[in-house]
């Protein structure tokens, strides 16, 4: 069973993995955050990406990030701004087609 979330709107149900270079995220007050390897995504926002919906595609991310946490609400305008940069480094950073995930077993039966 996989604990994989969707990179894009964190719905638990991940259906492709798009291969992707590490790249960094973000950069304040001294922290950075980087994005390490594939991007892991669930049917819809596959659909969205394959479809080049790249709007909707922010606007799905923004509205699941809202729903989880209303109290960010007032910050809706930024944080969408923030999202279309965070995607539109993925899309720069992305090396390859969508593929099935890779599952891993948490043990080994020998």
């Amino acid at each position: 069973m996989s604990t994989s979330i969707c990179d894009f709107c964190s719905e638990p149900h991940v259906a492709w993995r798009y291969p992707a270079h590490s790249f960094v995220a973000y950069a304040v007050a001294g922290v950075v955050g980087q994005s390490v390897g594939d991007w892991a995504a669930c049917k819809v926002c596959h659909e969205l990406i394959e479809a080049g919906d790249r709007s909707a595609l922010v606007e799905r991310s923004l509205n699941r990030l809202l729903e989880t946490h209303p109290e960010m609400r007032p910050d809706e305008a930024e944080l969408r701004s923030e999202l279309a940069l965070l995607h539109g480094m993925f899309f720069a950073h992305q090396t390859g087609a969508a593929a099935a995930p890779v599952y891993r077993r948490a043990y080994q039966c020998d």
